[in-house]
């Protein structure tokens, strides 16, 4: 397959996964902040992984 359907699965895939989380925080009542979305999108796109995003995360909170 070519790197541009490559993309497109991935990229479809990641908003499947979006709406799985949005729809099951939703069961709970709950909704996703945007900082949230933004780094799942991060995630998704491959900008950067979720061990990148949780360490962020531990400097971010750790600091307050």
């Amino acid at each position: 397959s070519s790197a541009a359907s490559d993309v497109y699965k991935r990229q479809t895939q990641h908003q499947k996964n979006l709406k799985n989380i949005v729809g099951t925080f939703a069961i709970e009542g709950m909704t996703i902040s945007k900082a949230t979305r933004s780094n799942l999108d991060r995630i998704g796109s491959g900008q950067a992984s979720w061990q990148e995003v949780v360490d962020g995360l531990c400097l971010k909170y750790a600091r307050k």
